[in-house]
């Protein structure tokens, strides 16, 4: 009879140390990487990627609802096309609402992302710290099992670990959760992965806005991002991320057009909301523009 991790859902073997499931006694609950990652924060690094296709077609195969988590930062065209691929009833969760600038107003926020998005289901709210919607997620698993699911790092375990106190393994490593874990009425799934890092909030993010002129451009992370002309832009990123601004010592290719009220996404960073029409340039190709999903009259 095998037996499955309870941590990340692996099948546990005493065989060889260098394989998923590895745990030097059978009787253990955990394997020996998740072991190591609660006790002493350190990666095996012998666990697995799933497939997002594998992951897609699981989700449908199973009679259960799906609570899609996504945070307030990484909404972006790839994560919400896995969200219509899923077949299931199902609800778009932003999980980690303690993050959303108090100064947004929620159920703005919500029409905006279904009208940019064309979502038609319902989206909610939930905090680990808060708990907010946590009583509507436990009622609605009275009724059905229901899973969880969405990009890796989101708090799929942990949303599930504060609602009944399960010991699922948790961590800011990617693909923690290695399989698909039942738990009670609920099943904690295998993340998502994207090719590019996602970097997560933890605290609450502190909008910055910049008057970008045309003879600077600001060194964001990694990123390099100019503007043809003067411009305001605010800046939707974690607090710990470190924004220069500097002289333009180079001429840059400016080959993409940015209206007035619209969002600069960073795949796996955050977003940058335009006061202004511009010509930009920015050093990468994991990004998206959108109508904004905040200004406007979406602020309070």
């Amino acid at each position: 009879m095998t037996k499955k991790c309870l941590g990340c859902g692996a099948t546990l073997q005493d065989s060889d140390s260098r394989i998923l499931g590895y745990t030097p006694k059978l009787s253990n609950d955990l394997c020996m990487r998740c072991f190591k990652l609660k006790h002493y924060g350190e990666n095996l690094n012998n666990s697995k990627v799933q497939d997002n296709a594998s992951i897609i077609n699981h989700i449908n195969k199973t009679k259960a609802t799906v609570l899609f988590l996504v945070d307030f930062l990484n909404i972006n065209n790839e994560i919400i096309e896995y969200f219509k691929k899923i077949k299931n009833p199902k609800y778009l969760v932003i999980t980690k609402s303690d993050i959303i600038p108090k100064n947004i107003l929620k159920d703005k926020l919500v029409a905006n992302i279904k009208e940019v998005y064309d979502i038609n289901e319902d989206i909610y709210f939930s905090s680990t710290l808060s708990k907010e919607n946590i009583n509507k997620f436990l009622s609605l698993a009275n009724d059905t099992r229901v899973m969880l699911c969405g990009l890796t790092n989101m708090g799929k375990s942990s949303l599930i670990n504060k609602m009944i106190g399960s010991d699922i393994t948790v961590s800011n490593r990617e693909n923690t959760t290695q399989e698909f874990i039942k738990v009670a009425s609920f099943i904690d799934a295998p993340g998502f992965v994207s090719n590019y890092k996602v970097l997560v909030a933890k605290t609450e993010i502190k909008p910055i806005t910049y008057q970008l002129k045309s003879k600077y451009y600001l060194l964001i992370d990694k990123y390099i991002l100019a503007s043809d002309k003067d411009i305001n832009i605010t800046l939707y990123l974690p607090n710990n991320i470190t924004v220069e601004k500097r002289r333009k010592r180079e001429e840059y290719n400016y080959n993409l057009n940015i209206n007035n009220n619209e969002d600069l996404v960073i795949k796996g960073l955050g977003f940058i909301k335009f006061s202004s029409e511009s010509k930009i340039f920015i050093n990468d190709s994991n990004i998206e523009i959108r109508p904004s999903i905040v200004g406007g009259n979406h602020e309070n």
